[in-house]
């Protein structure tokens, strides 16, 4: 009778000792009191959890903090001079950016039979000076930048080598300007509040013109800015050569660039489909 007690004692230990949690209780409090907490988060209409934080959006959206990337000077670049003055002191702050990771190919154009809109690798997120492919810039990217909250921010993009370094005659040819993106609501995805001024136009280097780099600007603006509608400019082609950022930026007071990116391209398949969009001769 006293060894099919103790029998039944012994198995009621080992069932405990499965069933029991391996962490005390106590230990599991301080482990959860220790655990760090989040910045409040909210839905974007796409879905996205989009942070209040604008730096945690960018590590969210970018997969990685700050730094540990190539820095390239405006000197180095040739944004200074080629798009403003030698002697222009502008900021340093990181701009990400980040394009699609799968586009749409090109088509055959003339070619019934091409195989156009077949998925093809995009660039992804790409560091200042990295070559990409025209038909890897046909969407327009995803920024982000440490924005200041209640602050307004305008982007600008252009191409200082048009129709090409050798002869930039068409200095600047502007591809994208956005602007009243608001500092606490990044990164820049079309979801930020902002307001295309002029709608993205991807790169368009024409055949032979060889290497050309596409400057990507954040300027901190002034406060919020009614820009006019004749700076306005949809999907086409017209009103684009001949920009220039220094006076656009002059005339709204956006001052200089907080911090900028670029990139190169040299002309692929995609940039005859490109123009013939531009044109209204293909629709999306």
């Amino acid at each position: 009778m006293l060894r099919r007690f103790a029998l039944l004692v012994a198995c009621a230990a080992v069932c405990t000792g499965f069933c029991t949690p391996s962490t005390p209780l106590g230990a599991k409090a301080l482990l959860k009191q220790a655990a760090p907490s989040s910045p409040p988060l909210a839905t974007s209409r796409m879905g996205l959890r989009r942070p209040r934080v604008a730096a945690a959006g960018l590590n969210m959206q970018f997969g990685g903090l700050f730094g540990g990337k190539k820095t390239v000077s405006p000197e180095e670049a040739g944004l200074i001079p080629d798009i403003f003055p030698a002697g222009t002191e502008m900021g340093s702050s990181d701009i990400l950016c980040k394009y699609p990771a799968w586009v749409k190919s090109a088509m055959a154009m003339g070619d019934i039979f091409s195989f156009g809109d077949t998925p093809t690798k995009g660039a992804g997120q790409i560091n200042a000076g990295d070559t990409m492919l025209p038909v890897q810039a046909q969407d327009r990217p995803t920024l982000g930048w440490d924005g200041e909250a209640g602050a307004y921010y305008t982007v600008i993009m252009t191409n200082p080598d048009a129709p090409s370094a050798k002869d930039p005659s068409q200095r600047e040819w502007v591809h994208w300007v956005r602007g009243n993106v608001p500092g606490d609501n990044l990164p820049c995805d079309g979801e930020d509040g902002g307001d295309d001024i002029k709608e993205y136009v991807g790169a368009g280097p024409m055949e032979g013109a060889g290497v050309q780099r596409y400057f990507i600007m954040v300027f901190k603006q002034q406060g919020k800015v009614d820009f006019e509608g004749k700076d306005r400019v949809p999907f086409t082609e017209s009103e684009r050569p001949g920009f220039k950022t220094a006076e656009f930026a002059e005339k709204y007071e956006l001052g200089t660039p907080i911090g900028f990116t670029y990139f190169k391209a040299e002309y692929d398949n995609y940039v005859p489909e490109l123009y013939a969009k531009l044109k209204g001769d293909i629709k999306d």
